[in-house]
């Protein structure tokens, strides 16, 4: 438990102090950092360590499908299925340790990001996020459709595709790219299977 609350507060920390470089007002920064430690509570939600007589014993099981769930579940409307707007679709696949946090966070921006310019932001709008396994290897996709027109990749790169590539290619071991099309954006990324499951302590330091 130690171990796990120091990994939380180093990451909350280097949350703030990146999400300020990219914030203009003290109110955006707030509000930045509250909707991403936001995203890291209902992860955290999904991984509970279980206790038997004071003694750690499992982490509650996770899959890839519940995190995906918790994490884009405040962009779902309350209403019926034909209003859905986030279309998920993959097998359970395992998911622990860094793993989940750092998930939770990709996912948390890709949907911040269509929510502020892309899919999300419109009444049309809907995301498609769909994932398969093959080769000992998740690929996932991030699909957005019926939002505002793009006129291709922007100039610069922002916050949220920052992190994401830090994230996908640094504590994931995996590769990530991006598609600007008029359409929407399209987002595929590949991570190895085994980095999904490691241990806090075995990810610890790299």
């Amino acid at each position: 438990m130690n171990h796990r609350v120091k990994n939380l507060l180093a990451l909350a920390s280097g949350l703030v102090a990146l999400s300020a470089r990219t914030a203009k007002t003290p109110q955006e920064l707030a509000e930045a950092i509250q909707k991403r430690l936001g995203a890291l509570a209902r992860a955290h939600d999904l991984m509970l360590i279980e206790f038997t007589e004071g003694k750690e014993s499992s982490e509650r099981p996770t899959t890839l499908p519940a995190l995906v769930g918790a994490i884009v579940s405040p962009y779902l409307p309350q209403g019926h299925d034909e209003d859905a707007r986030i279309f998920i679709s993959g097998p359970d696949t395992p998911i622990g340790g860094n793993a989940i946090t750092s998930i939770a966070l990709l996912l948390h921006e890709f949907a911040t990001n269509a929510a502020k310019h892309g899919a999300l932001s419109t009444s049309t709008g809907q995301v498609n996020i769909e994932w398969s396994v093959e080769r000992d290897e998740l690929l996932l996709t991030w699909r957005e459709h019926g939002g505002p027109s793009l006129s291709g990749e922007p100039k610069r790169e922002g916050f949220g595709g920052g992190l994401a590539r830090a994230i996908v290619t640094g504590q994931l071991a995996g590769q990530i790219s991006r598609d600007w099309n008029p359409e929407g954006l399209v987002v595929r990324l590949s991570v190895p299977l085994e980095r999904l499951t490691k241990s806090d302590e075995t990810t610890h330091g790299r």
